[in-house]
């Protein structure tokens, strides 16, 4: 603001802003309406707490949390099981456990440094002042100064000569105002030099030319007017000397507004600080619980594993077993030779059970072929299922990163001038700034303006009027209106500064621009969108990157969380695998029973031709001992059937239990995904529906 001139007609602008200025208690505040451009750019929530720390050009900035540079850097390492597993959880609780007790102890220290100078500048502001000097008082000094012979004489005098103004009587000597100034000093001294009273130039003046009879004169009219301005002086010269004014609290509140923005930020880094160990603690508590989700999935998937291998490792027997039965039951039919109706009866019951333990060899190669797959199957999704929260745990590193970045270049520096989340800014301004004492102020020198243009000076231009006309200058509107119009422009500033502000405060919320609360987004988490995908939308909505990819993790309207639920349906889809498993121990069990059936009957067979009396079976007891180890191969295929149901049924219910694990990996991965966004843009325009 630049301030040209001395009269009154270049004042009233100035004093108006001023008061604007003090009224509103501006402070720091006010820039906080520079940033709103920042706030409505396309820019791209780590709390930053080191506000000391600027980054060199070039370099992006370091992110910190509670001040410390490792710790960002240690908790978004490489989200892999060994990296969040070698995480020094207990060297960064203690270092932001430090941090806390520092800036508990810089707190209790600024507190107090604010309650010392706030009670110095009440003391200061309640001390005792000097009075102003009455009119009486001041009368009485001009009389006393002027009545001397080797002044003016008397009052009379002064007033009739106009103070020695040529061509008026009395004459008075010529140095009358030069003794008045000599003669007041010691009638002044006295009143002025115990600090009881004082004396205001302004005030002495006025009462000075009125009773001297200039009043709306200038010095050129009337010589009183400079003399009672010379007069005025010298007084104030003695009262600055001895009187006690209101004491000076500037400085003093300007060093309590410093230290009232240093107790603001060690405040906000606290709550920041705070804020941060808090989530610190519990992403903790995710990744161990991610990691303990990892451990049981292992763990399950590895059971099946060995319970399928143990089912194909008995189905390897059992097929054994079949293959030495049916060579004992070759060596049987080979001794039987003879053409006897009994004799031919056996041998087809034998050649019977040759081909069912043949269909039998088929069924056990079936089931192995389908414990291959279901092996292959629980591979396959063992590696998709790690994946997909792989993908998950890198889209949470990448969303956090650019909340951060968010929080470091646009909220950081809205909040380091001291409009925060919780600041009402109206707290700074009035809403009625006519009622204000500083606005009568302004209107008073407004009405000394006014008084003054249109009347002594307007006198004065219309006497040379004729030469050049000067009359403009103090042709004015009304005064009231013009008092009116000037609260109004005021009033209207005002409103307009805190709407920017209120705008600016407005994109602290990483929910501004959309329609998201918290709640929403707890809902939209429980539907298995990533958490802290809502909080970045409001910055980054028009940038490739979101719009190519991170939308597509939205519930309902992207498509990633869709595939995951059809990979979810594929993996339950492989019941008819497991089924097909249980549908092949089905028939291995009837085809041994129709086994066990058929060898029955071919023993009944095999028994009345060798108790035939007229049989001259020829190697008979050969035939006895081949009967005697078929019974015995298949006493021992029953028996391993009989084990591999219970082998291939805990491998299957395994199966079902590390299947079980894998889908619900999929879903905690969805219900917890960015839940590191706990650690911690607006866009110009319209955002797109959400």
């Amino acid at each position: 603001l630049k301030h040209v001139g001395s009269g009154p007609q270049h004042t009233n602008e100035f004093w108006y802003v001023v008061c604007a200025f003090n009224m509103c208690h501006f402070h720091v505040l006010a820039w906080a309406t520079l940033l709103l451009s920042v706030a409505q750019a396309d820019r791209m929530t780590v709390e930053m707490h080191d506000h000391h720390l600027k980054p060199s050009d070039g370099e992006p900035a370091a992110v910190t949390v509670c001040e410390d540079d490792a710790i960002w850097e240690q908790i978004m390492a490489s989200p892999d099981v060994g990296s969040i597993r070698a995480i020094p959880w207990q060297e960064i609780t203690n270092s932001m456990t430090n941090y806390l007790s520092n800036e508990a102890l810089i707190i209790s220290n600024l507190d107090a440094a604010v309650k010392n100078l706030k009670e110095e500048i009440e003391m200061k502001k309640n001390a005792e002042v000097s009075s102003a000097f009455s009119d009486e008082q001041i009368q009485t000094l001009i009389r006393n100064s002027i009545s001397t012979e080797n002044s003016f004489g008397s009052v009379e005098n002064a007033v009739g000569s106009k103070c020695g103004k040529p061509g008026n009587k009395p004459r008075v000597p010529f140095e009358a105002s030069t003794h008045a100034k000599d003669n007041i000093v010691p009638v002044a001294q006295p009143l002025l030099s115990t600090g009881e009273f004082k004396s205001e130039t302004k005030k002495f003046v006025s009462v000075c030319k009125d009773f001297l009879g200039a009043k709306d004169q200038d010095e050129l009219d009337n010589y009183c007017v400079e003399v009672c301005s010379e007069l005025a002086k010298v007084v104030q010269g003695l009262s600055d000397q001895s009187s006690n004014s209101k004491k000076d609290t500037t400085i003093l509140e300007k060093e309590l507004a410093e230290k009232n923005k240093l107790l603001l930020d060690a405040q906000n880094k606290r709550r920041q600080c705070e804020k941060s160990k808090d989530n610190v603690e519990g992403f903790k508590s995710y990744l161990e619980s991610l990691d303990a989700e990892i451990v049981l999935r292992h763990e399950a998937v590895r059971k099946a594993e060995r319970e399928l291998d143990s089912a194909q490792w008995a189905l390897n027997d059992l097929e054994e077993t079949l293959k030495t039965q049916k060579g004992k039951l070759d060596d049987a039919m080979k001794q039987l030779k003879d053409d006897r109706e009994t004799v031919k009866t056996a041998k087809e019951a034998l050649a019977a059970l040759q081909k069912e333990e043949e269909d039998m060899v088929d069924l056990i190669g079936a089931a192995k072929r389908n414990l291959a797959e279901l092996r292959e199957e629980l591979a396959n999704m063992k590696s998709a299922a790690n994946a997909v929260l792989e993908i998950k745990k890198y889209v949470s590193a990448t969303a956090l990163k650019m909340g951060y970045f968010v929080d470091l270049v646009v909220r950081k520096p809205v909040r380091d001038i001291g409009l925060v989340e919780s600041t009402n800014v109206w707290d700074y301004f009035e809403e009625d700034v006519s009622a204000e004492s500083c606005s009568a102020t302004y209107k008073k020198k407004l009405s000394d303006f006014h008084q003054y243009c249109t009347g002594p000076a307007m006198e004065q231009f219309k006497k040379i009027k004729n030469f050049v006309d000067l009359t403009p200058i103090c042709t004015l509107g009304d005064e009231e209106k013009i008092a009116s119009e000037g609260d109004q422009a005021v009033q209207t500033r005002i409103g307009m500064l805190t709407k920017d502000m209120k705008e600016t405060q407005s994109w602290l919320d990483p929910f501004k621009g959309t329609a998201m609360t918290e709640e929403k987004e707890a809902e939209m988490v429980g539907q298995g969108e990533p958490e802290g995908l809502r909080q970045i939308t409001g910055v980054y909505w028009r940038t490739q990157f979101y719009t190519g990819y991170l939308k597509e993790w939205k519930v309902g309207r992207g498509k990633f969380l869709g595939l995951l639920d059809a990979l979810t349906k594929s993996v339950e889809s492989l019941e008819a695998d497991v089924l097909k498993e249980e549908n092949s121990l089905s028939k291995l069990k009837g085809a041994l029973d129709k086994t066990s059936t058929s060898r029955e009957a071919a023993q009944k067979h095999l028994d009345a031709a060798l108790a035939d009396e007229q049989a001259t079976l020829s190697g008979k007891e050969e035939v006895e001992q081949a009967i005697a180890e078929l019974d015995e191969e298949i006493l021992k295929a029953k028996n391993l059937l009989t084990d591999l149901e219970d082998i291939l049924a805990r491998a299957i219910e395994m199966y079902k239990q590390a299947k079980a694990e894998l889908i619900r990996g999929h879903a905690e991965g969805k219900d917890g995904v960015m839940a590191l966004s706990q650690l911690q843009g607006p866009a110009v325009g319209t955002l797109p529906p959400l």
